[in-house]
C-alpha cells in the first residue's frame, strides 16, 4: 500500500507541498493563509490534488490509438472516469524524490515499456524530471523529458493545476482560436474565440462551460481573487502555445487553466508537429518551464 507522505517547501510566505507517491502531485500551494491552488483532500485520487504533470502527452488520445513510424500503437484506458487514455502516464505513477532543500525539490520518473504491461501506457522509454522552486514571487516549475528509446519518440508536456473558485475570481488570457469538441471531447474544428469564451479582457469566470483547448495562446494568463486582493500570473515558455481551460459547474469550487505544449489528440492530426508534438531523437531532451507569479495588495 502506498504511503502518501508529503514534502514541504517554504519561502517568503509561500508554502508548497508535494506527494511523490501520489503521481508526484502538488498537494498545496499557498501564500500565507490563502490557497492559490485547490488543496488536496487527502484521498488516493490524484485528480483531487492541486496540480499534476501531463507527460508524455496532454489530454485525450482518440480511439486509444495513434499511428507513428509505420506502426499502430494502442493505449489502454487509464482512468475510470474517462473512456479514452488521458493526461499521459506521469500522473498515475509514483515519483522519486531526488533532491530537496527548504525552498526547492527535484522529482524523477522512469518509464520502461518492456516491464509488465507498461507498453500499453506508452510504447517508448523515457526519463522525466520535475523541478520546483519557490522564490520571492511565487513558484517556478521545470519539466524535462528525455527519450531513452532506440528510435524517435513523439512527446508533449504540460501542467494541470486546479484553482479555487471563490471570491469572484477573474480570468484573463489571449488566444487566436479555440477548438470545438465532439461527443468524446476530442477537437474537430478550430474557430475564432466566441464572445462567451473571450477572456482577452480579464473578467469574472462565470459559467462558460469550457473543457476546450485554445491555440495560438501567448503563454500568459492572469487570475485574480478580488476579495482577497491576490493576483496570480501564469507565465509559460512561448513554445507552450496551447491552453486547456476546464470550468465545471461553480458548485464544484474549482477550475483548471492548463499550459500544454500541444493540441488535444494532436497525435491523430494529419500533421502532429503543426499542432505542437515534438519528435525526440534517442537521448534528446524536451524541456519546458512555467512560473506562477503571485502578488498581494
Amino acid at each position: 500500500m502506498a504511503t502518501f507522505d508529503q514534502v514541504h517547501l517554504a519561502h517568503a510566505g509561500f508554502r508548497l507541498s508535494v506527494c511523490p507517491a501520489l503521481g508526484g502531485a502538488v498537494t498545496r500551494f499557498a501564500l500565507d493563509d490563502f490557497d492559490l491552488l485547490r488543496p488536496w483532500d487527502g484521498s488516493e485520487q490524484v485528480r483531487r490534488a492541486s496540480c499534476f504533470v501531463l507527460a508524455p502527452y496532454s489530454n485525450r488520445i482518440g480511439e486509444g490509438r495513434f499511428d507513428f513510424d509505420g506502426s499502430t500503437h494502442r493505449l489502454r484506458r487509464n482512468s475510470p472516469d474517462h473512456a479514452l487514455p488521458i493526461h499521459g502516464l506521469a500522473w498515475k505513477r509514483a515519483w522519486q524524490l531526488e533532491k530537496q532543500g527548504n525552498d526547492h525539490l527535484l522529482l524523477s520518473l522512469t518509464h520502461d515499456p518492456t516491464w509488465g504491461e507498461n507498453a500499453l501506457d506508452w510504447p517508448f522509454a523515457f526519463e522525466l524530471e520535475h523541478e520546483i522552486r519557490l522564490d520571492q514571487q511565487g513558484a517556478w516549475l521545470r519539466l524535462a523529458l528525455t527519450n531513452r528509446s532506440d528510435g524517435v519518440m513523439p512527446a508533449g508536456l504540460g501542467w494541470h493545476p486546479y484553482f479555487p473558485r471563490h471570491d469572484g475570481v477573474t480570468l484573463g488570457f489571449a488566444a487566436k482560436q479555440v477548438w470545438l469538441s465532439d461527443e468524446q471531447q476530442l477537437p474537430h474544428e478550430a474557430v475564432d474565440v466566441p464572445p462567451r469564451w473571450d477572456y482577452r479582457q480579464a473578467r469574472e469566470l462565470g459559467e462558460p462551460g469550457l473543457d476546450h483547448c485554445f491555440s495560438g495562446w501567448d503563454a500568459k494568463a492572469a487570475l485574480q481573487w478580488p476579495a482577497a486582493g491576490v493576483t496570480l500570473q501564469i507565465e509559460a515558455d512561448s513554445s507552450m502555445a496551447h491552453l486547456v481551460v476546464y470550468t465545471p459547474p461553480a458548485a464544484q469550487g474549482l477550475f483548471a487553466v492548463e499550459p500544454v505544449s500541444h493540441l488535444n489528440n494532436a497525435l491523430n492530426q494529419a500533421d502532429p508537429a503543426k499542432h505542437g508534438v515534438v519528435y525526440l531523437q534517442p537521448g534528446e531532451r524536451l524541456e519546458r518551464h512555467c512560473r506562477m507569479r503571485v502578488s498581494r495588495s
